[in-house]
């Protein structure tokens, strides 16, 4: 029988977080560096919706990623339907992990390196050598496990908790963006993978705010000032808003001019602006005048985050001749490396002792709103525990 983990957390030092902004105290430092906390977050806030990446990737029959979730390994993988589903990525017969790549195709199967058990793209079981004499085994009953999915505004979200609130209440008034910059019909054209040593917090927490960037994104700042823009606000489990290209500039990217065409549907003035989300709790959203940029961030432990990001564009721009993604994809990888420079600095300090939380400035509306999801969360099951 498995113990959930207990959180271990003051929740008198939650609620200072809760304070509207003016008067919050940041998150306790246990929330970056306390293995229980890590492993509770993993337990109750991971085995809800997480973002597992786009719907481009697993848009063909056989297209598969696989997304490491704790100790959990699940397998997304595009129907011969049309349909995108989940499973556990673990054979039935002895628990082998059956796909080991992040990403790939397979034919019409999904087959069991270890004993050749095979599996439909629907997961229904289709071959297990030398079990024909085996008494009441009936295939029916032995495909892969199936892990709640939900497609909204063309990102793949998965449940494994099973009880998670509907998936479009979840991403809420979000998905209006998503689907104006057409985030369903886009195809990647770029993506890296990055080791992080901090906490997942702390690097949506980075995210959420521009404060920083004069003195750690130079040539960020030089394409839109820090302090413009505004927030945005609606239902959903999101935060964010917009900042505002400068004069002169058309996108972000090396030299500020992509020389691409925006994104069908938006206005003139719209493509003045570049927008950024971290729909709760793993996905970084921004939606630029040219293409779309995803962060999905992935917890290894209280002080390692792995995070994927991405790149989308129009498939008519992709297509169009000479088409070169790089100048977004170099611009963003030298901006997310001085984001996770900082971000290690700052969970160096977090975790050394005597340190205490701070405060939040102005400028710093959108940290506290995740942050205030998050203590949302420790404050309910503080509440269940005392009440248990």
């Amino acid at each position: 029988m498995t113990t959930r983990p207990t959180l271990t957390l003051d929740p008198r030092e939650i609620a200072l977080t809760q304070q509207p902004l003016k008067r919050a105290t940041q998150l306790p430092p246990a929330a970056f560096t306390d293995r229980s906390v890590f492993e509770w977050e993993l337990e109750n806030i991971f085995r809800g919706w997480v973002c597992a990446g786009h719907v481009s990737a697993v848009d063909e029959p056989g297209k598969f990623v696989v997304r490491e979730v704790g100790p959990d390994s699940v397998v997304v993988v595009g129907g011969e339907d049309g349909r995108p589903r989940a499973f556990l990525n673990a054979c039935r017969h002895r628990g082998a992990r059956i796909v080991e790549e992040r990403e790939g195709k397979v034919r019409r199967r999904l087959r069991c390196p270890y004993h050749a058990w095979s599996y439909g793209l629907d997961g229904e079981l289709k071959a297990a050598p030398h079990m024909d004499g085996i008494e009441d085994f009936d295939f029916s009953c032995w495909g892969l496990i199936p892990v709640r999915l939900a497609v909204v505004g063309g990102l793949v979200l998965i449940d494994l908790s099973t009880e998670a609130p509907d998936a479009a209440e979840h991403v809420g008034d979000l998905v209006e963006h998503l689907e104006h910059y057409r985030v369903p019909e886009l195809k990647r054209a770029g993506d890296r993978l990055y080791t992080v040593e901090a906490n997942w917090k702390a690097i949506a927490e980075n995210y959420n705010e521009c404060l920083h960037c004069p003195g750690v994104h130079p040539e960020l700042n030089a394409l839109s000032d820090y302090r413009s823009g505004e927030d945005m606000i609606g239902a959903g489990a999101w935060c964010g808003g917009s900042m505002t290209l400068n004069e002169g500039a058309e996108t972000m990217a090396m030299n500020g001019a992509g020389g691409r065409p925006p994104i069908k549907g938006l206005a003139p003035e719209e493509t003045r602006n570049v927008l950024y989300f971290a729909l709760f709790p793993n996905a970084l959203v921004s939606l630029h005048p040219d293409y779309f940029m995803l962060h999905t961030l992935w917890p290894r432990s209280p002080g390692v985050t792995e995070v994927t990001c991405e790149w989308f564009f129009e498939p008519e721009t992709i297509a169009m001749e000479g088409f070169d993604p790089s100048d977004a994809v170099e611009f963003w990888d030298m901006v997310n490396r001085q984001d996770w420079h900082v971000c290690e600095l700052a969970q160096k300090g977090i975790q050394t002792r005597g340190y205490v939380p701070g405060r939040y400035s102005t400028e710093e509306a959108d940290v506290h709103a995740f942050d205030q999801m998050v203590a949302e969360r420790y404050m309910e099951a503080l509440r269940d525990q005392v009440a248990a």
